[in-house]
């Protein structure tokens, strides 16, 4: 069954279009102004002095990598099973069921969460890799690397939290059935892209620099502009209801979801800054971040509340 969407005679498809491009516009210019004004990178610190040290980061992110693109390809690309989601059909003002297949399940914002992820740790681990072997990068390739791992680990933040307080609530709230989203693929972009990189960001591998916040805003625009060009000529709708630009108030959740991405880098940026300090405490501190936003079984089959 479909539920009909009324947008009571209100149009802000442009207001919204300008504002997300604005943003778009406005976080480039800053990142390109001040990428340089944060530490120095220190490219033995991030990928080893080479030998064991190196061999261990780069065998590490070139396995993690792997997990991400078997995740994408086998488990979601070429999966017989469709996927299962929820959209807002654009030109019916319908939001109903939808099943998706091959690359079509690359579109919601937990797909790129796992994309993005797996990118962080191909690049960084190739720079390793080259540490290993005596070969010295770029400081470009370096710095895009951690820019990469940055935008990564606020990606998984992002999603990790929003399904497990805020997803996961309405489908149980609604009545629907949410076993699906504990299925391999399911766990590897909930949980695991998560868990993998608060290790590096634990163990000091990674760093998240203050500049790169605008970074969130990027993202987060990107992800609206993708969106809105999938609902013109793809495939007809938007993965999640509240990124439609029609809506009264759709410029100002528009706005409030780039915000929220570029949050989320703050809360890497806030645990690099306490690891320069204390690293036992910044360890703690994204023990509790993993343990506060995973969720790897059910709620319902165990009897638990969902928030626990």
């Amino acid at each position: 069954m479909g539920r009909s969407i009324d947008l009571e005679g209100y149009d802000r498809t442009l207001v919204s279009r300008l504002l997300i491009l604005l943003v778009m516009l406005f976080s480039v210019i800053f990142y390109i102004r001040f990428h340089d004004s944060g530490n120095s990178l220190d490219i033995y610190l991030l990928h080893g002095t080479g030998g064991l040290d190196s061999f261990i980061r780069g065998f590490y992110r070139i396995a993690a990598g792997y997990l991400a693109i078997h995740t994408l390809l086998f488990w979601m690309v070429r999966n017989p099973i469709p996927g299962s989601m929820q959209p807002l059909f654009r030109k019916d003002l319908v939001v109903k069921p939808h099943p998706s297949l091959g690359l079509e399940r690359l579109v919601p914002f937990s797909s790129w969460t796992l994309m993005i992820f797996g990118l962080s740790m191909w690049i960084n681990g190739l720079i390793s890799l080259f540490i290993l072997f005596g070969v010295h990068p770029s400081p470009f390739l370096v710095h895009a690397g951690v820019a990469v791992f940055a935008t990564a680990f606020s990606a998984a933040v992002l999603t990790a939290v929003v399904v497990r307080y805020v997803i996961l609530p309405a489908m149980i709230q609604n009545g629907s059935p949410i076993d699906h989203m504990f299925l391999p693929h399911e766990q590897v972009m909930h949980n695991w892209a998560l868990i993998l990189l608060a290790i590096e960001l634990g163990l000091g591998w990674m760093t998240v620099q203050a500049p790169m916040v605008s970074l969130g805003l990027t993202y987060g625009a990107l992800y609206l502009i993708f969106s809105e060009l999938w609902a013109l000529w793809g495939g007809g709708y938007y993965v999640y209801e509240f990124i439609d630009p029609r809506p009264r108030l759709a410029p100002y959740f528009l706005l409030g979801l780039t915000i929220l991405c570029a949050l989320s880098f703050v809360i890497g940026w806030f645990v690099s800054m306490i690891r320069e300090q204390n690293p036992f405490f910044a360890v703690v501190l994204l023990l509790l971040l993993v343990f506060g936003s995973t969720r790897f079984k059910n709620p319902l089959s165990l009897g638990d509340s969902v928030s626990d």
